[in-house]
């Protein structure tokens, strides 16, 4: 029990007073007067009430003594004080895995100072008797120990010494799962509302509501950033862009550009630039073919290009890229038939625009008179007149075809022929047919084929008369379509430009659509052959299934290695870098997620004055009652 004002035990002065009264108090003495009988039966009935009227008296001087006290603690104000809140009683710790927390400086990552930190915190935490949850902030947001008391305090210790083990290093190279790590924080406190939530990073928040963020930076942090790179073709010639900053401090930075199998004679060409970055600007540094480029270049193909730069700076995983692309891969297409038509040429040629940032296409239109080549190409189109052998490399499109080719395993059968456009059914469903209506294709006549091989997709009916084949094994990959474009509305569908489009992505596809990533990113891969090996930092595997996808967790080149039927091995590669954001060691976020939790009420002081009063008023009354039977 507490006293809200003390100073109200100055009423037991009352005490004092009251024995005061009964001091002054007259006595009077009692005379026996007996000559009468009415007053001896007075005496002798208040000789035999003494007894109890001396308790009476006892009980009214007690009744009096306990009001006036109960008096001096109304005035006191007593109460109950709430429970105290252990200021240790929980502590959320969330580190931040990111790759801004790379940054060095003394040999020490902030990473490594935030581990540090934590542990310092987690032995004061435990030593009174509190608990403790840590949360890893990296890729995905994870729990390091969760709710672990003074009980399991070395386990703490060591899951936090295995953060920063050299062998298993925990931060990572790209953005930190920061809402995940909140989300979390909010399991634990479902259990615990009073628990506090820590955020140790090198992010500056300007809002960071109910979380305490702790800084990991240092006064001599900075960072030169290489941020990106990009080859972009302009009127034939590449331009080569960079992106650089510096973060922290002004600084000129270096540029350094090698470019590798340069144009036709494969040189390499060596260039140098400067940018002055102040403010944490980017600045773009261009290598060109024109008037504002920031230095000279003329290359219209290279193999690839090794872009640095050599600051001795903070942060030391953004100051190189490599750049590939610069070769595009040679899609080389045979057009061979007997009565040539504008359909298949014009859809060509506007492929070989439409996909010339991934493919230079080389088309071949071979005439009637000549052989057509059975090797050496991605896709073949045989129209009308069909060879003896089925090609034995790439993609074999027969249209309109007199007869099978030994290997198409199919049976050509009488030609169907009709005074009207008949439609077509859908078959099965095959990334062919993607984005097509096939009901909307008609034709007025096509070839009957009596048998083909299981291995076939039939993609389109009329009757029970396939119209539309699809086949892809490891050493076949053949399109049928037993009709004339000439007694077909199909040339005039956009179903054309997509039945083709899809044929190059299904057969042929890129194995990657761009050749630079961040990490973090997933990669989707293709193959033109049955495996795909990939090779890169942490990781070589081999993908058998298409389309593929490849999370990437780490910075640097990583190479695609595939032998497509052609038996030709293809090469490809691609950097993945660490993302700009992330380059930015010194960013400023507006707000910090903060993870939601229902308050718990607080405990309340229990006011005990009326508990006194209505005592006060209960001894008031007894007093009143005892006085009242000691004079009637």
């Amino acid at each position: 029990m507490s006293w809200l004002t003390p100073l109200g035990f100055l009423g037991l002065i009352g005490l004092v007073i009251l024995l005061i009264i009964y001091l002054i108090k007259p006595n009077y003495q009692q005379k026996i007067i007996s000559s009468t009988y009415v007053w001896k039966l007075s005496l002798k009935f208040r000789k035999k009430k003494l007894p109890i009227s001396r308790l009476r008296d006892l009980l009214l001087i007690l009744v009096q003594v306990l009001a006036i006290s109960t008096c001096a603690f109304i005035l006191a104000q007593p109460f109950i004080e709430a429970e105290d809140k252990d200021a240790y009683s929980e502590k959320i710790v969330v580190i931040d895995a990111s790759a801004s927390m790379l940054t060095e400086v003394g040999g020490e990552t902030r990473f490594d100072k935030a581990v540090y930190e934590v542990k310092e915190l987690a032995k004061e935490v435990v030593s009174k008797n509190g608990v403790m949850s840590v949360i890893l902030a990296a890729d995905e947001a994870s729990f390091v120990v969760q709710r672990i008391g003074a009980d399991f305090s070395s386990e703490i210790y060591d899951k936090l010494d295995a953060l920063i083990d050299a062998a298993d290093y925990k931060c990572t190279y790209g953005a930190a799962d920061i809402d995940g790590a909140m989300k979390l924080a909010e399991s634990v406190m479902a259990e615990n509302p009073e628990s506090e939530v820590i955020l140790y990073t090198g992010t500056e928040y300007i809002d960071a509501g109910e979380v305490t963020v702790k800084s990991m930076r240092d006064v001599n942090d900075w960072n030169a950033s290489l941020l990106n790179a990009q080859a972009i073709v302009n009127q034939n010639y590449y331009d080569f862009e960079i992106d650089v900053a510096s973060y922290g401090r002004d600084a000129d930075i270096t540029v350094y550009l090698d470019i590798y199998g340069v144009n036709e004679e494969g040189a390499t060409l060596n260039l140098v630039a400067n940018a002055r970055c102040s403010g944490d600007q980017t600045e773009k540094v261009i290598f060109g073919n024109y008037e504002n480029a920031t230095e000279p270049a003329s290359v219209y193909t290279y193999d690839y290009a090794y872009v640095r730069i050599e600051q001795a700076d903070s942060f030391s995983h953004d100051n190189m890229l490599y750049l590939y692309g610069g070769t595009k891969p040679v899609l080389k297409i045979q057009y061979y038939s007997a009565l040539p038509n504008p359909f298949f040429s014009g859809v060509l040629l506007s492929f070989r625009d439409k996909l010339s940032n991934r493919w230079d296409v080389d088309i071949t239109e071979v005439k009637l008179e000549a052989e057509p080549a059975l090797s050496g190409f991605d896709i073949y189109i045989f129209e009308h007149t069909m060879p003896a052998t089925l090609p034995s490399d790439g993609l074999v499109i027969l249209a309109n075809p007199d007869t099978a080719p030994y290997g198409s395993d199919i049976y050509i059968g009488p030609t169907n022929r009709y005074p009207y456009e008949v439609h077509f059914e859908p078959g099965e469903e095959h990334p062919l047919t993607q984005g097509m209506n096939i009901e909307n294709i008609t034709v007025t006549q096509y070839s009957r084929i009596t048998m083909f091989d299981p291995e076939y997709a039939a993609l389109a009916y009329i009757g029970e008369d396939p119209v539309l084949l699809a086949k892809n094994t490891d050493d076949s990959k053949v399109v049928v379509m037993p009709f004339s474009l000439n007694y077909s509305n199909l040339p005039l569908l956009l179903e054309f430009p997509y039945l083709m489009y899809n044929m190059i992505e299904y057969y042929v596809s890129s194995t990657i659509t761009d050749y630079m990533f961040d990490v973090n990113e997933t990669v989707t891969l293709n193959s033109r052959s049955p495996d795909l090996h990939v090779d890169g930092p942490g990781i070589s595997e081999t993908f058998v299934e298409f389309p593929g996808n490849l999370p990437l967790t780490l910075p640097g080149v990583y190479t695609l290695s595939q032998t497509p039927i052609s038996g030709e091995q293809i090469v490809d590669n691609f950097y993945v870098k660490v993302p700009e954001k992330e380059c930015n060691i010194m960013r400023t976020e507006d707000t910090l997620t903060n993870p939601y939790y229902e308050p718990a009420e607080d405990p309340q002081d229990i006011d005990l004055v009326f508990y006194f009063a209505l005592a006060l008023v209960s001894l008031l009354f007894v007093e009143w009652w005892l006085q009242s039977r000691k004079y009637y």
